[in-house]
């Protein structure tokens, strides 16, 4: 058995308690890190992660509240006597990021860093430990990757998708169809939609209806605007729509 845990699910405006995209994936004494907003290194301590089990990063897109935590984790990874392979999935642009800010800061990593840039509309790029992950693209407004893993347990597979930044995009409906587990991003309530559409982000209903289309079983809401006070709205609107769906918590773990 295994979890998803969610570390930050709030979008860039970062405050005190509202942390920004990143979570786990925990199986089989291994732990996948999608996303690394700034303060996902303090997270991963407050919950007692181990950083020798985070073998395998995912990043979404090259906003800086899905990264820039990466950096600095990777340094204190180095700094640690890290020596096994550490592999980053990320968009097309990271390794250039990432190199350019260890040549001026003289800080290469003792230990083999594996980039691998994702350079496909759709791909399957993780196969191994009896997990696979799949990516595709999203819509926003820089190019952006959803992961959906696919995780074998005895005689059944659960699946998982990480969709991030997004706006409304029923192109996706048919790569997720029946999972179990759909985290999809609702930025905005629907008084906000037209605020949504030019961000290129979705409000609680568009992830409803993404939901519904894709007839997933479970629908978890993140990447909420810190504007609101209130997430049970979130709730409220999306239920209307897609009855099982809730809002992700700091913190919280899924089982599978």
């Amino acid at each position: 058995m295994g979890y998803i845990q969610i570390l930050g699910c709030y979008s860039a405006s970062m405050t005190l308690n509202k942390y920004q995209s990143s979570q786990v994936l925990f199986h089989k004494n291994q732990t996948y890190l999608i996303d690394c907003g700034e303060v996902t290194q303090a997270l991963i301590n407050k919950h007692q992660i181990k950083l020798s089990s985070i073998n395998n990063i995912f990043i979404s897109h090259l906003h800086g509240d899905h990264y820039f935590g990466l950096p600095g984790l990777i340094t204190t990874m180095n700094r640690k006597g890290r020596t096994k392979p550490l592999n980053l999935f990320g968009p097309i642009g990271i390794k250039e990021i990432l190199t350019t800010m260890f040549k001026h800061g003289k800080s290469w990593t003792s230990f083999d860093l594996k980039i691998k840039e994702i350079d496909k509309e759709e791909d399957e790029i993780y196969s191994e430990n009896h997990l696979k992950v799949e990516t595709f693209k999203l819509d926003h407004r820089i190019s952006c990757n959803a992961f959906k893993f696919s995780i074998t347990l005895n005689d059944k597979i659960f699946k998982y998708a990480y969709c991030s930044d997004t706006a409304y995009n029923p192109n996706i409906v048919e790569k997720i169809k029946n999972i179990d587990l759909l985290y999809h991003e609702a930025t905005f309530l629907k008084q906000h939609k037209l605020l949504a559409s030019k961000t290129k982000h979705s409000t609680s209903v568009d992830a409803a209806k993404i939901a519904k289309e894709a007839n997933v079983k479970m629908l978890l809401m993140g990447h909420f605007s810190t504007r609101y006070k209130n997430l049970e709205n979130f709730k409220i609107e999306a239920s209307e729509i897609f009855q099982n769906s809730h809002i992700a918590e700091q913190g919280q773990k899924y089982n599978f």
